[in-house]
């Protein structure tokens, strides 16, 4: 009698569980339809997809290359400025104390000041820059 009664209740259990069961099944279906849907789509849709980045890497190789090459043109500019600019500081150094040795620079150490002078005189005065 007891073997009888646990039959049925287990049966019931498993006729519950299967009813629960269906719904899940049913939506689990759907799903799978969607996704194989979406599968369609992806796999129609690769290739442009793939082919846009591969221009996109090739544009993107040229630009790099591009950029590439005027930099090292900017720099091969900036070599060549930077020597022309040292020569002409290493010129200016050699010329400077030969300079200081004649008569007309030495005056112009002295007249320069001089000039200054007069000039903020003649300001203050005008009334141009006041005391």
């Amino acid at each position: 009698m007891y073997l009888e009664i646990g039959l049925i209740i287990i049966g019931i259990a498993v006729l519950l569980l299967v009813l629960f069961c269906i719904p899940v099944l049913l939506k689990l279906g759907q799903a799978v339809n969607d996704i194989n849907i979406t599968l369609q789509t992806l796999n129609e849709r690769l290739p442009l997809i793939l082919k846009n980045m591969e221009e996109i890497s090739t544009n993107i190789n040229q630009s790099t290359t591009a950029i590439n090459c005027e930099v090292q043109r900017v720099a091969f500019t900036a070599q060549r400025l930077h020597t022309v600019m040292n020569d002409v500081v290493v010129g200016i150094e050699a010329f400077s104390p030969l300079a200081l040795k004649y008569h007309v620079f030495r005056k112009a150490t002295w007249i320069i000041p001089v000039i200054k002078g007069v000039n903020a005189f003649i300001r203050v005065l005008s009334g141009k820059e006041k005391v």
